[in-house]
């Protein structure tokens, strides 16, 4: 199958979509194993899901998506690893495939994107190189702009929940010039899920008229202000810290009307409705235990942009 990415914002018409697998998760891990706060407190708290709930929440989602025209792909299943985040092993910008470096936790679930990078050009497919990491959680494309969530070497040296540095984002910004690139330094914490954030969309994510924050999340308040001046405050819901926990900025666009959400957020539900929105709303209270959430779960390759 052939395969021509296309990814100019988070909200175009969704054409063909990489959606993560639950099937052979490999239980339970060990504490000194979870490389994400919520995961930690899961297990600490003796409520890491099931792999049998995650694969029904999965297939809820797919659902939906199936329902609004999306091609649903799936990662290989690998034995006994946790493939529910298909987002951060490689995204799109543009046509280009990219392949980052991820966090070594998660190197072995590049192997399980075989096929699906089968059907790529070679020609429309980037694979960064040494030194220079990114998980598609922190990349966040908005039309001329590309937003990172970004670590500095004290913070990318110290914290596993630091996952793209400022080497990543300076070797994307090179490869597209045309694009504006604007870093955004998180607050983060390996053990807490409440004292800082994984990746970009789970503090921030664009909606097709204006955008969704968790201002507590972010490490410098002039960036907050940066967002609420470019996006225009009418236009901006921010989470609290509740919502935050919940990671309600991590839904999932299909179109710039259509926005797929948790039924946890009664809040962001009511509030994008009452904008306009279409939400088609999917239960996600066992997935969001490992850290993440509708976003992370997808990975588009191809959307359209005729609306």
């Amino acid at each position: 199958m052939q395969i021509q990415p296309q990814i100019h914002n988070e909200y175009g018409r969704l054409l063909s979509v990489v959606v993560g697998v639950a099937r052979r998760m490999g239980g339970t891990p060990e504490l000194e194993d979870c490389y994400d706060a919520r995961s930690y407190e899961s297990v600490q708290l003796n409520n890491y899901p099931s792999e049998e709930d995650c694969i029904e929440q999965i297939k809820g989602l797919i659902e939906v998506l199936e329902s609004l025209d999306a091609q649903v792909l799936r990662p290989e299943a690998l034995p006994a690893l946790n493939q529910l985040f298909a987002r951060d092993i490689a995204f799109v910008i543009e046509n280009q495939f990219i392949i980052p470096n991820i966090i070594d936790n998660r190197v072995e679930e590049r192997d399980a994107m075989a096929l699906i990078e089968a059907g790529i050009d070679s020609a429309q497919i980037i694979l960064m190189p040494s030194g220079c990491n990114a998980e598609g959680g922190d990349v966040i494309v908005h039309n001329d702009q590309v937003f990172v969530g970004v670590s500095n070497d004290e913070d990318f040296d110290r914290y596993k929940t630091a996952r793209t540095n400022y080497a990543g984002m300076e070797y994307l910004n090179d490869e597209f010039q045309a694009k504006e690139f604007k870093g955004f330094e998180l607050l983060k914490d390996d053990y807490n899920p409440r004292g800082g954030s994984l990746h970009l969309d789970c503090a921030f994510q664009p909606i097709g008229r204006g955008a969704v924050i968790a201002p507590q999340l972010f490490k410098h308040p002039n960036d907050v202000q940066w967002l609420k001046e470019f996006f225009g405050e009418e236009n901006i819901y921010e989470c609290d810290t509740d919502e935050a926990y919940d990671l309600n900025t991590n839904f999932f666009s299909v179109s710039p009307n259509d926005i797929i959400l948790p039924t946890t957020a009664p809040n962001l539900n009511q509030w994008l409705v009452g904008q306009g929105y279409t939400t088609h709303l999917v239960k996600y209270n066992e997935i969001v235990k490992m850290g993440g959430l509708l976003r992370c779960s997808t990975m588009p390759l191809q959307r359209a942009y005729d609306e």
